[in-house]
């Protein structure tokens, strides 16, 4: 029988190595004995664990699913795994959301090989500026995550981690270019240098279209890069560095367009690191500087103070917020066969709004200037009670600046049946705080805010059947959410009461049935309710308490679907499906939840290698031409077919 695989007493590479892949070639180098190790997974305890390791509730994207899925933006490629709920609000470009098993978009954090990106003034990442390139993998979370990472996990987590050069022993590297409909076309470079001590690789990527609306163009600049030295052979210095510039038209929903709205944002990312590691104890040590700026231009309508309307009128605003993080975490292999990791994270963000008042034009501007301040510590132990079970314990204490300190803590169970069933258990607390545009639009600043928080618990299984042919994973997961924060418009305040529960079930299947044809399934059953202190589907400011009132945007069913069939070794053809089934949303123009259609969209792609040298793509998105709308009033892009070609050196 395989036996569960166990931390290993010496760190140096079988622990520590792979928490950042890049070191994997010089590491074989400095190690003579050092065996052939599985791939290894980050995201699950911000330690390296295999494979045979990770619950049920962890997906892993590698490279190579990547490139065959022919997309260019992460939002495209996690909307494949069960529990990931998207909705866009319009064409490419536009702000898209994600709810992890029906929880708020504000509570799923986005990191690269660690770092946490600026998720904006209002806590949400912009999902669709973002991008895989230069990623080895991008991994997933699902289920609260606080202890390893601190505000704004009740979701779960996505981390993409970056290819490097290191021990690359030369040079490799690729030139792209697609052009479709609406304009679209896209040039990518992407390259990797290195030898036993140095690595570079970095990604460049050029995007631009005018999508199918008035004043719905976008275009963007991309630079995605890491820097690898490797000192001794204990000592790796480390440089990430990434940095976009986006220019949007902002069309606004179909009954009300904003022809002359826009939004440029730019961001950037430097952050150098150090990694030392021997036989029993590892550390890593990073500082990380984020930047991001928007500059915003409407036309607003103005009113008088008898709310007489005065006409349209131009206003700008800029936000820029700044983020300063130092993380420090350090794993130390203990007796019988377990590992203590403890982290210590103090960050410190700046935020500037030139104009929170942008609804009225006429006014004089409403600055806002704030700085908070976080310093975390949490504590982690992996402790094998035996050949076959796993214990992890998680605790961590973040103090705050701005409202009440928080603790949280996990505890998983994980047991292996036998070679081909694992089987998982976790309960655990997690919190989101108050958004720098919750704590800006509160008008009554004497109820303070608190951080939402969450009690979470989930069981799971793992199966591999028919000689590892069919993989299936099964997961039954419970949120319970207290504390939502509520906005009332006509008193313009903020504040705590409301509550959430999500739960459900979560499904997925691969089956590789020929060496030539694969199949994929996910789907995802889900229950997402809250109790409201006024109810969105009667509308009106007057208290009107409902419970049970389903959550917008989160459908009951979620399906995900897809076949592979490579009719020949060089050409790959694929057919994939997202159906989002009984869901309901809010209207744009009355603003009153109310019952969404269904919708199934279908997309197709194919990869041809010609040689070694040249490669061709083609995919059609939205095949059946479905009129459809994620984010109701914001409709969805129709059928539209790219083409492509790719160069590697």
């Amino acid at each position: 029988m395989k036996k569960h695989p166990k931390p290993q007493r010496g760190l140096h590479w079988s622990v520590v190595l792979l928490a950042a892949t890049p070191f994997v070639g010089s590491a074989a180098r400095a190690s003579e004995s050092l065996p052939l190790l599985e791939p290894t997974v980050v995201v699950s305890t911000r330690t390296p664990l295999g494979m045979g390791r990770v619950t049920a509730s962890v997906d892993v994207i590698t490279r190579e699913d990547i490139e065959r899925y022919n997309h260019h933006s992460l939002i495209d490629i996690i909307s494949r795994k069960p529990g990931m709920v998207l909705w866009s609000y319009g064409g490419l470009g536009n702000i898209s959301s994600l709810s992890i098993r029906g929880t708020e978009s504000n509570h799923t954090s986005l990191f690269m090989d660690g770092r946490r990106l600026s998720p904006g003034f209002g806590n949400e990442y912009d999902l669709g500026f973002l991008s895989p390139a230069n990623a080895s993998r991008v991994e997933i979370q699902r289920g609260p995550s606080s202890v390893q990472y601190g505000s704004s996990n009740i979701g779960g987590v996505i981390d993409s981690r970056l290819r490097s050069g290191l021990g690359l022993g030369g040079s490799e590297g690729s030139l792209g270019a697609e052009a479709g409909f609406n304009d679209f076309s896209r040039s990518s470079l992407d390259y990797r240098t290195g030898s036993d001590a140095l690595g570079l690789s970095l990604s460049t990527t050029h995007l631009s279209t005018d999508n199918q609306r008035a004043n719905d163009s976008y275009k963007q600049f991309g630079l995605t890069s890491r820097f690898d030295y490797q000192l001794a052979d204990n000592l790796l210095l480390e440089l990430i560095a990434t940095g976009f510039d986006n220019n949007k038209a902002l069309p606004g929903f179909v009954s009300s367009p904003t022809p002359f709205d826009t939004q440029d944002t730019s961001s950037w990312l430097l952050s150098p690191g150090i990694r030392y590691l021997s036989d029993e104890i590892s550390v890593h040590l990073f500082y990380s500087r984020t930047e991001r700026n928007s500059d915003i231009f409407e036309v607003n309508a103005a009113f008088d103070t008898m709310s007489n309307y005065l006409g349209n009128y131009p206003i700008s605003n800029s936000i820029e917020i700044l983020s300063d993080e130092l993380n420090l975490q350090v794993d130390y292999s203990l007796p019988h066969d377990s590992l203590l990791s403890l982290g210590v994270v103090f960050r410190n963000d700046e935020l500037q709004n030139t104009n929170i008042n942008t609804f009225s034009p006429l006014a004089a501007p409403v600055p806002y200037n704030e700085s908070f301040q976080q310093l975390g510590l949490c504590a982690q132990l992996l402790w094998m009670l035996g050949d076959q079970t796993e214990l992890r314990l998680g605790l961590r204490h973040d103090d705050y600046s701005d409202y009440d300190n928080e603790t949280t803590g996990n505890i998983i169970l994980l047991h292996q049946l036998n070679e081909n069933t694992s089987l998982h258990a976790k309960m655990a607390t997690s919190y989101a705080p108050p958004s720098p545009v919750d704590l800006a639009y509160d008008s009554d600043t004497s109820t303070a805010l608190r951080a939402e928080s969450s009690l979470s618990y989930e069981l799971g299984i793992r199966q591999a059947l028919m000689e590892g042919k069919l993989d299936l994973s099964f997961v039954l997961f419970c949120n319970k959410i207290d504390d939502l924060l509520s906005y009332e418009p006509t008193t313009y305040d903020t504040f705590n009461i409301e509550k959430a529960t999500t739960e459900g079930i979560e499904l997925a299947a691969n089956y590789q049935a020929t060496d030539t044809l694969e199949f994929g399934l996910g789907y995802t059953y889900l229950r997402a309710v809250s109790d409201r202190l006024n109810d969105p589907r009667s509308g009106g400011f007057v208290a009107d308490p409902a419970s049970n009132v389903p959550l917008a945007r989160r459908p009951r069913h979620l399906v995900q679907a897809g076949l592979w069939w490579q009719p020949h070794e060089d050409l790959l053809l694929g057919v994939q499906a997202i159906a989002q089934l009984n869901r309901e949303d809010i209207n744009p123009t009355t603003y009153l939840q109310e019952e969404a259609e269904d919708f199934m969209v279908w997309r197709m792609v194919a990869n041809f290698k010609i040689n070694d040298t040249w490669s061709i793509t083609g995919r059609i998105e939205n095949l059946l031409d479905e009129n459809y709308s994620s984010a109701k009033g914001y409709p969805a892009l129709g059928r539209a077919a790219y083409f492509g070609a790719k160069m590697s050196f």
